[in-house]
């Protein structure tokens, strides 16, 4: 009988980062139907999985995962990795080497669970889908060796607070209840006093003490994460510009064109054709 976690592997993953990660190939897989299950292989590298939709169920020989959407799942090299359940899912995900942490090095370590909740998922959709274009287009391997990197230091940093956070936790768990507040609601139309409501404020006094723990105002921290959701739309959905903006509450979408525009440098047009190329997996 199989023995999951009894074996001892470690549940935090420590990768040393003092140099670009070998980039290997990524891609977004999309499940047909429910009976879709993992195939059955020995895994030679490393693999980062950042689910979409769904629920994936996949194992090795020392435990079984659930992994939700939000969610994102380390597996390391091992002698055989397989699905235990069907499923209808979607997720996307980056094969990588790194070498290994050595006692007498200093090297730059990633540590972090082998698996968790991500604060702002749609950040690591997008990362991950311009990283398969630019893997696509250019074909660089150095050069997707760094945005591999890049996008395993964006999962760090949703993970773990930054040193300041961690000193000033009032500030993390604010915006925390704030970003799953977010997530849950960017298609209304959100207003600072409608959030110091939600979080039992004085407008007032939620704007000074959120603009003070965060460095940003309530709107700036608002709009950024409309535009992160805008990106993801654009890049995974064939949705018209106007009916993203109305899905982010923008009833005017002149200004949904002004706020991407001044965020990101381009039209959301222009960003979409940015990245045109696609490869989704159905196997």
């Amino acid at each position: 009988m199989r023995r999951w976690s009894a074996l001892g592997m470690e549940k935090m993953m420590r990768l040393d980062l003092g140099q670009p990660v070998t980039y290997r190939w990524s891609g977004r897989f999309v499940a047909k139907d429910d009976q879709w299950s993992h195939m059955e292989r020995q895994l030679v590298d490393y693999e980062l999985i950042v689910m979409e939709k769904g629920t994936l169920y996949v194992e090795d020989e020392w435990e079984r995962y659930e992994v939700r959407e939000g969610q994102y799942l380390f597996m390391e090299p091992t002698k055989q990795q397989r699905g235990w359940k069907k499923s209808k899912c979607k997720f996307y995900w980056m094969h990588f080497y790194t070498k290994a942490v050595k006692a007498e090095s200093k090297p730059l370590i990633l540590e972090i669970p082998k698996q968790g909740d991500l604060k702002n998922p749609e950040r690591l959709y997008v990362l991950m889908k311009q990283l398969q274009d630019a893997d696509l287009r250019y074909m660089d391997p150095a050069g997707s060796g760094y945005f591999a990197t890049t996008i395993l230091f964006e999962l760090r940093n949703q993970i773990q607070p930054s040193f300041a956070a961690a000193v000033e936790k009032q500030a993390d768990d604010l915006r925390e209840r704030v970003d799953d507040y977010l997530y849950r609601h960017l298609s209304e139309v959100l207003t600072v006093g409608m959030l110091a409501k939600e979080f039992g404020y004085h407008e007032k006094y939620f704007s000074t003490l959120f603009k003070e723990k965060t460095g940003r105002s309530v709107k700036q921290y608002v709009d950024e994460r409309k535009v992160d959701r805008a990106k993801y739309l654009l890049l995974n959905t064939d949705a018209w510009v106007a009916e993203i903006a109305e899905h982010l509450g923008y009833a005017d979408v002149q200004n949904f064109y002004h706020l991407f525009k001044k965020a990101t440098n381009c039209t959301p047009s222009e960003y979409r054709n940015l990245y045109q190329k696609k490869q989704d997996y159905h196997v």
